[in-house]
């Protein structure tokens, strides 16, 4: 990796109806603009409140 390139990958968990979704939503907004390449994913394992649900973004300088 060249000094100054950066790649890295974040993780929000916790139950469904927590509003898990809203700070990963904003933070991949703030780094697009920002001018860097993401990748977000959603995991729901359940639709029910109560279930577990995942939020994983991974940012680059470069595509990724």
């Amino acid at each position: 990796m060249a000094a100054g390139n950066f790649d890295f990958a974040l993780a929000i968990g916790g139950e469904a109806g927590q509003g898990i979704a809203t700070p990963g939503n904003i933070m991949a907004r703030l780094f697009i603009r920002r001018g860097l390449h993401l990748n977000a994913y959603n995991a729901y394992q359940s639709i029910v409140r109560g279930g577990h649900i995942f939020l994983t973004i991974r940012v680059a300088q470069e595509p990724v």
